[in-house]
Formats: C-alpha cells, structure tokens, sequence
C-alpha cells in the first residue's frame, strides 16, 4: 500500500471513532416509564438542539442603536474651552447636552465632561483620577467611551 492511502485510511479511522472526551456508550436497557408519567429528556439531549448550551442568538433582530459621540470642529467652541480650562484643553466629543473635553488625559492630564451651554463642570476624569473620581464617564454620557 502507498504512503497517501496509508495515510487516507488512517484518517478515516480517526474520523469515524468517537472523540475520546466522549461518553462511553450505554449498554443497559433503560425500564419502560408507566404511560401517564412523561418521559425525560436524556442528560444531554436538549429537545435535538445542537447549540452546545449556549443560549440562541435572536436571529435578525440588531440590537437598538446607542448614540454616537461626536466629533468637534468649531473653532470658536474649541477657543471658549481654551479661555475657560486652558490651552492644552480642546472638545473632543459631544454626546446629547454634555461635551468632553480632553486636558491631555493620556498622560495624565485631567477629562471634563461639562455641559455645552455654559460649560459647567459636571465630572472630572482622567489622570485626574488618581486622587480617586466617582462619576466617570456621568450617567448622562450616554454614548459609548472608548
């Protein structure tokens, strides 16, 4: 026999035995249940579903969309911020009535969420947050954070 049927007909062998995590066949007859008593479901038999137990996806339904954060490009925003949080400072994303603005959080600088009226302070983040924040990102950011 060649080497390539030696090898197909070892890989049939292999794929035709059960896998050897699987449960070792029964060999007792189970008792007949009484007619009025239902019968079981068998230990792993889960009404012919082969899902592995995982609960079903819900098919073609897509989950409801969040909002968005959105971009800034305003200028006279992103001087506003600047006169009031200072020149490192820029908007960043808005999300409904709120507005984060960035102070250089990646290294360390502080993250404000304020309210894009008047710009009042609501939570403070960031690297800020090594002395301790409660309130971050605030419930009304509703919109996913990074």
């Amino acid at each position: 026999m060649s080497r390539s049927g030696l090898a197909l007909l070892l890989a049939l062998v292999a794929c035709s035995a059960p896998p050897p995590s699987a449960a070792p066949a029964r060999t007792e007859a189970a008792a007949p249940k009484p007619a009025d008593e239902p019968a079981a479901p068998a230990a792993g038999d889960d009404d012919g579903k082969d899902d592995g137990g995982f609960a079903d996806p819900k098919l073609g339904e897509e989950p409801p969309p969040q909002p968005r954060p959105e971009p800034i490009d305003d200028p006279a925003l992103t001087t506003r911020v600047q006169e009031r949080f200072g020149e490192r400072c820029r908007p960043e994303r808005t999300c409904g009535e709120l507005l984060g603005i960035d102070c250089g959080a990646a290294v360390d600088g502080p993250y404000y969420y304020v309210q894009k009226t008047d710009l009042k302070k609501i939570s403070t983040c960031g690297g800020a947050c090594m002395r301790g924040c409660t309130d971050c990102p605030p419930k009304a950011w509703t919109c996913p954070t990074y």
